[in-house]
């Protein structure tokens, strides 16, 4: 048997922000074939860096990992759009240590 395992944020652990309609694992539930599993492992809000707290969360048996995470970093880190930079090289050193 094939199981899937969803990690990441609130892409994938959707559920309060569509109250009416099936979240994400249930869709991807109905998608597959009948012999595989699905499991949400994700948790709203995480970052990149939550994806370590995930992972001990993973089933033994899991043949599919799928990942979507990011998100959260790039709104902590909107800030950065607002600073100067002339140079590319500039931009670069201004972002440095956001994601660290």
């Amino acid at each position: 048997m094939s199981h899937v395992v969803l990690l990441g944020d609130s892409i994938f652990d959707n559920a309060r922000y569509v109250p009416d309609r099936p979240p994400v694992i249930e869709q991807v539930r109905r998608g597959l074939p009948p012999d595989w599993k699905a499991t949400l492992v994700a948790v709203d809000g995480h970052t990149v860096t939550g994806i370590a707290t995930q992972l001990p969360r993973v089933p033994a048996d899991a043949t599919h990992l799928v990942v979507s995470v990011g998100g959260n970093d790039a709104l902590l880190a909107s800030g950065l759009l607002r600073e100067p930079a002339v140079t590319v090289g500039d931009a670069l050193a201004t972002g440095r240590g956001v994601a660290e």
